[in-house]
């Protein structure tokens, strides 16, 4: 799937706020998602294909790693429907799905923007503002930067994540980077920032300036996953 050919394409797709009735899920990819109506915009009922479809348009991500992400969001949170006497099966999920919490589940503490207790679809204000300052100091984030949010996250858990939950949030991080750094200087602009996260929309100029030019792979995922790590425990290391 293809992004969007033409301005009238992308207008089909213009950003609406969701409503009281809406499900929202503690994920700004897959809320922007909805919010523009690449999948559901009530964000009930989600096909896998949808999503998946969604996740390569409008990210450019390789069918792999598009295709990872989905099934886990799934295997983990969907619901999987077998009828029998019309021999037709469904695989269907909710974004409020993905606020459940469990070691099975990929909700985890220390996320950048929302709560580490309880149930979360919408962006906590104060971790928001929290971001948004630290990106002010010099107009936005670099890897280094954006490692060193994730790791004053974990320094406030009074207990470590589990391996999953970790590589989870690494993960998290790591296509938020490679998604949203700006194409020339390598840095995740201040605004993009607050667009994405607080507002949970596509930052403006999307399919002309922001929407990374080559398709994004799984290894180059898990390479900056491990990177992110590296450079938190660096800064764990230094407080201590």
């Amino acid at each position: 799937m293809s992004a969007p050919a033409s301005t009238s394409a992308c207008s089909k797709h213009a950003f609406i706020t969701a409503a009281g009735t809406d499900q929202r899920a503690p994920c700004p990819a897959l809320n922007t998602l909805a919010n523009h109506g690449y999948i559901s915009h009530d964000g009930g009922n989600l096909h896998f294909t949808a999503v998946l479809q969604a996740v390569r348009c409008v990210y450019n991500l390789s069918l792999p790693l598009a295709f990872l992400l989905t099934f886990t969001g799934f295997i983990t949170c969907g619901s999987f429907r077998l009828d029998w006497r019309a021999l037709t099966c469904s695989w269907t999920l909710s974004l409020a799905d993905l606020s459940a919490r469990g070691g099975s589940k990929i909700t985890h503490d220390a996320s950048l923007v929302h709560p580490s207790h309880g149930t979360s679809h919408a962006p906590d204000r104060s971790l928001v503002a929290d971001l948004l300052a630290r990106a002010r100091v010099r107009c936005g984030l670099t890897l280094p930067e954006l490692a060193a949010v994730h790791s004053a996250r974990i320094s406030t858990l009074s207990h470590p994540l589990s391996l999953f939950h970790e590589q989870v949030a690494l993960g998290e991080c790591a296509l938020a980077w490679l998604v949203l750094q700006d194409r020339n200087t390598g840095v995740i602009e201040t605004q993009t920032l607050e667009q994405w996260f607080g507002e949970e929309r596509l930052p403006l100029g999307w399919w002309d300036a922001t929407r990374p030019v080559n398709s994004i792979g799984l290894l180059k995922a898990r390479r900056t996953a491990t990177e992110i790590g590296r450079l938190a425990d660096t800064k764990k290391n230094r407080t201590i």
